[in-house]
């Protein structure tokens, strides 16, 4: 990028130097000068150009990468990184679903498939006995070629038969239940948790261990509230967000505005 210039207001602002440039790249990330997936100067570079220090212009690009305005892949270069990706878990699609909706071409690596004892937890949340048998599937899933989500997800054995043997790497599992099982998942209860990335998720999603990641876990159910499924899903905290609605309750339950509550 030959033309790219960058214009710190100076030294003298009580504005520190490496947050003077953040936000100067991050204006023209906004303007549209800079573009999801250019690659921007070396550090070196950017220091010389801004007139000031390699350290400096390391934090500035370091606090980026920590905001998710910017991918840093070390031995490759620095890019500015794609808008994140708003999933909606107040209704209850896949992701297959939710990514085809956006024009995203969504694949998945299928880890594990099989039938096992579901754990005790597992086996609470299903309503079912302990060491009861579920089908495990755990799979990556991507977006454009871009690993996004880890997917661990139990199914009560009984009311899917031969479910782990069916291929899913190209196949919607939500519509496989619909149209090979006339089995709807219409709700869930879930909960959000921010975690760190662990060594394993580190190693399959390319990212550095401890990487912020959102945890998604819950059961969902049927029309009939019959639980159908025990899920843990785990997002790339860099590329999505999800987005709650919060309405206002009855005239006979308190009061309250509306809020639009967005989790990052």
């Amino acid at each position: 990028m030959t033309d790219w210039r960058i214009d710190l207001p100076g030294k003298r602002s009580p504005v520190p130097l490496y947050y003077q440039l953040a936000e100067a790249i991050e204006h023209q990330i906004a303007q549209g000068a800079l573009q999801p997936g250019d690659r921007l100067p070396s550090e070196r570079d950017i220091a010389q150009q801004a007139g000031i220090s390699r350290m400096t212009a390391r934090q500035a690009l370091t606090y980026l990468a920590e905001r998710g305005a910017i991918d840093i892949r070390h031995g490759v270069g620095t890019f500015v990184a794609y808008p994140k990706l708003t999933s909606d878990p107040l209704h209850l699609l896949g992701f297959t679903e939710q990514m085809m909706a956006i024009g995203g071409r969504v694949s998945s690596t299928v880890l594990g498939q099989d039938v096992v004892p579901a754990p005790p937890p597992v086996a609470a949340a299903l309503r079912m006995e302990a060491g009861a048998m579920v089908v495990r599937i755990q799979r990556l899933r991507s977006l454009n070629d871009t690993p996004m989500l880890l997917e661990t997800s139990y199914f009560p054995q009984h009311l899917f038969i031969g479910l782990e043997s069916i291929d899913l790497s190209h196949r919607s599992l939500y519509a496989t239940l619909d149209l090979d099982y006339g089995v709807r998942l219409t709700h869930a209860q879930q909960s959000v948790e921010a975690i760190g990335a662990n060594a394993a998720e580190s190693a399959l999603f390319g990212i550095g261990k401890g990487t912020p990641m959102l945890l998604l876990e819950g059961v969902a159910w049927t029309a009939d509230n019959d639980p159908g499924e025990y899920f843990k899903a785990v997002y790339r905290g860099d590329r999505f967000k999800f987005a709650l609605r919060a309405t206002e309750p009855a005239a006979s339950e308190t009061s309250a505005l509306p809020i639009n509550l967005v989790m990052t």
